[in-house]
């Protein structure tokens, strides 16, 4: 993970210089607790100069780094509000994702502890991501990121695409069969190469064949039959 500690010090008067160095020391020395102390001073200092900017790249590093994934995610939001033609953008926007891919690896940790499918929770965090980098690589293609992003939307892709099939089969166990025609439309449409979705339209055939549409089943046996589920 890279972490922007460049801001140039001719903008930093010599009593702020050495605190700027020494945050950027605990950074580098992995102090991380210290380090946002400094930068948090630093920035209630500089809120009219372009030092905050750096400030800000820092700040979300280093408590990502500490793991309060909600304090970093608070100062990427700052920032996209404040700087949102920054040439760093780029990053600012891969963190947010990999952020909130945390977090919803966090609500993973807590929801397995209480022995309950994480495929069947809400996958708010996860959503955000996968938008998160989608719009990073349409606009930003030549990013250093990109490469890492799209590999992350794969995983993202499926792990959404569980969800609704989690959905899927509750409408199915309740006979709600429109709901869950409805449903299947909707992840062929989103998410039309995952597992999740090959598996789902057995749950549409059972549905077409329950409302007395044959037809309909038949078009959607014809397709399961040429999508195995691997």
């Amino acid at each position: 993970m890279i972490s922007y500690t460049s801001a140039s010090v001719n903008i930093l008067n010599d009593a702020t210089y050495n605190l700027y160095k020494s945050a950027q020391n605990k950074l580098y020395n992995a102090d991380y607790k210290e380090a946002t102390q400094d930068l948090i001073n630093l920035l209630n200092l500089y809120l009219l100069d372009p030092c905050p900017q750096q400030i800000y790249l820092d700040l979300i590093y280093a408590y990502y780094k500490l793991n309060d994934l909600k304090s970093a995610n608070n100062y990427i939001e700052h920032f996209f509000k404040l700087y949102p033609n920054h040439k760093h953008f780029d990053y600012v926007l891969y963190m947010h994702g990999v952020i909130n891919m945390c977090l919803d690896e966090d609500n993973k940790r807590l929801i397995k502890y209480f022995n309950i499918n994480w495929f069947d929770r809400n996958p708010m965090y996860a959503c955000i991501a996968f938008h998160t980098f989608v719009k990073l690589i349409r606009q930003y293609p030549d990013s250093q990121y990109s490469v890492d992003a799209y590999k992350r939307l794969i995983f993202l892709k499926n792990r959404i695409a569980e969800y609704e099939l989690s959905i899927v089969k509750f409408y199915s166990k309740k006979y709600a069969y429109i709901s869950v025609i409805a449903r299947v439309e909707k992840m062929l449409y989103h998410f039309p190469d995952t597992q999740a979705t090959r598996k789902a339209l057995y749950y549409m055939e059972q549905a077409y064949q329950n409302i007395h549409l044959p037809d309909q089943a038949n078009k959607v046996a014809k397709i399961i039959a040429a999508n195995p589920v691997y």
